[in-house]
């Protein structure tokens, strides 16, 4: 019984989340910090940087 509850909840969670998703990136993305810490992230995946590199020296 306490596995089936510990499962219900982790899909409630979930769920709640997955609804409110683009509110948590906002908040996320608020904070400077954060916000350039993702960018850098971000542009340091080869395949990200070459794409977007070719898409805006075309």
């Amino acid at each position: 019984m306490k596995r089936f509850i510990g499962w219900l909840s982790v899909l409630l969670i979930g769920y709640v989340v997955y609804q409110i998703r683009y509110r948590l990136v906002n908040v996320f993305f608020r904070n400077s910090f954060l916000r350039s810490l993702a960018v850098r992230s971000f542009f340091n995946m080869p395949y990200v940087r070459e794409r977007l590199m070719n898409q805006v020296f075309r």
